[in-house]
C-alpha cells in the first residue's frame, strides 16, 4: 500500500473506497445475520476490497520502469514498510486476546500465527502481498515483462485455482479454503492487473474511459451475478466463508471491473474539497487502518451492546462501520503524535 499520489488521484479514491469496505466487511460479520437481499448487497458490494489494494500494489511496482533495474532493492523497501508494523501489531493484538491466559503465552503459537497471517483473520493480506512482491521479482528475474504475457498467465492460474475452490466448496475434493486464501495464487488475477495496467496506464487509461460506460455495465452485471450465484450456492452448500468470498466466479468479475469503472470515470469526477480531503486521509492510513479495524470494531461493539442495543441493523452498522474508523483515527493520531517520527513507520507503515 502506497502514500498518496498527486499524480494518480483516482487511486487514492479506490484505496479510500477500499479500506472504508474492509471495516464494512468486518463490521458486517456482527451486524448481518440473515441472509435478506438488502443485507447480501451490501456484503456483495465490498468484495472489491482486498482485489483493490492488490491491483494498486502491482500497479506501482510496474508504473516506474527504474523499478526494474533493482527489483531486490524495491522489494525490501517495501517490505520495510509493511512487515515492521505487521510484525508489531501482530504480537500486540495476539498479547491483547490472550491477556486473561496470558501465563500460558506460547510463542512457537504465535510464530506460526505470523507467518501464516493467522493472528487475527485479515492478516492474510500481508501473507499475499508478501508473495506478490516476490512473484514480481521473480518475472523481473526471468525477464517475463511483457505486459500481455503477465496478465495471461495472471489470468490462467486464477482460472485453475478457481475450479479448485469450487470444487472444494462443493466438497468433491477436501483442501481448507482458509489455506487456499493465503496463497497468491488464489489472488493473482488483480494483482497480474495491476501490473499490467502499470506497465502502460497512459495508454490504457484513455480506452477506459472511451469504453466507460460498456465497463459500467460489465461492472453492474457482474455484481448481480455475484448476489444470484450467493443464493444459488447456497441452497447447495451452506459454507459461509467461501459465499463470502472474492473467489466465486461472479465477485472476480465484479471486482476487476468496479475498479476499472473506477479508472474509467476518473476525469468525471469531480469530488468536493472537503471530501477530498477525506479520501486523501482515509488513503494515506489505509494500511494501519488495515492493522487495527478488527480489534477495534470488537471494543466498538461492546460499547454498542451496552448503550444502544437494540436498533435496526443498518443502523448498527453504521454506527460500527464509523465508531470504527473513528477509533482507528484516533489511535493513528496519538501514536503520530507522540512516538519519535523515526519509529512511525515502524508501528503505523506511514
Amino acid at each position: 500500500m502506497q502514500k498518496v499520489s498527486n499524480r494518480f488521484a483516482e487511486f487514492d479514491l479506490i484505496r479510500a473506497l477500499a479500506i472504508v469496505s474492509v471495516v464494512i466487511t468486518h463490521a458486517g460479520f456482527f451486524t448481518f445475520r440473515d441472509r435478506r437481499i438488502l443485507f447480501v448487497a451490501i456484503d456483495t458490494f465490498q468484495l472489491f476490497c482486498v482485489p483493490a489494494f492488490l491491483l494498486l500494489s502491482g500497479f506501482f511496482l510496474t508504473n516506474k520502469l527504474e523499478n526494474q533495474n533493482n527489483p531486490a532493492l524495491v522489494v525490501k523497501k517495501r517490505l520495510s514498510k509493511i512487515l515492521p508494523p505487521y510484525l508489531f501489531w501482530s504480537v500486540a493484538v495476539y498479547i491483547l486476546n490472550n491477556l486473561g491466559e496470558i501465563e500460558k503465552f506460547d510463542l512457537l503459537s504465535l510464530l506460526r500465527d505470523i507467518l501464516t497471517g493467522s493472528v487475527m483473520p485479515p492478516y492474510y493480506f500481508i501473507v499475499v502481498i508478501v508473495q506478490c512482491y516476490g512473484w514480481w521479482w521473480l518475472l523481473v528475474k526471468l525477464n517475463f515483462l511483457e505486459p500481455r504475457k503477465v496478465l495471461a498467465l495472471g489470468l490462467t492460474i486464477q482460472t485453475i485455482f478457481t475450479i479448485f475452490f469450487y470444487l472444494t466448496a462443493f466438497q468433491y475434493i477436501s483442501i481448507p479454503l482458509p489455506f487456499m486464501e493465503r496463497w497468491i495464487l488464489s489472488w493473482i488475477l488483480p494483482f497480474s492487473t495491476g501490473l499490467f495496467l502499470g506497465f502502460s496506464y497512459d495508454r490504457i487509461q484513455p480506452v477506459l474511459e472511451r469504453r466507460k460506460i460498456p465497463i459500467l455495465a460489465a461492472t453492474i452485471l457482474f455484481y448481480i451475478a455475484s448476489i444470484w450465484e450467493y443464493y444459488l450456492i447456497n441452497g447447495v452448500n451452506s459454507e459461509g466463508w467461501f459465499l463470502r468470498s472474492f473467489f466465486k466466479i461472479s465477485s472476480q468479475g465484479y471486482a476487476t471491473f468496479f475498479v476499472l469503472s473506477i479508472l474509467a470515470f476518473s476525469k468525471s469526477i469531480a469530488l468536493p474539497s472537503r471530501v477530498s480531503g477525506l479520501v486523501k486521509i482515509l488513503a494515506a492510513y489505509s494500511f494501519p487502518i488495515y492493522l487495527l479495524d478488527s480489534t477495534v470494531v470488537k471494543y466498538v461493539l461492546l460499547v454498542f451492546y451496552k448503550f444502544i442495543d437494540p436498533v435496526n441493523p443498518l443502523l448498527k452498522l453504521g454506527f460500527l462501520v464509523m465508531g470504527t474508523l473513528l477509533g482507528c483515527w484516533a489511535i493513528i493520531y496519538l501514536l503520530e503524535k507522540f512516538l519519535p517520527k523515526n519509529y512511525r513507520q515502524y508501528i503505523l507503515g506511514i
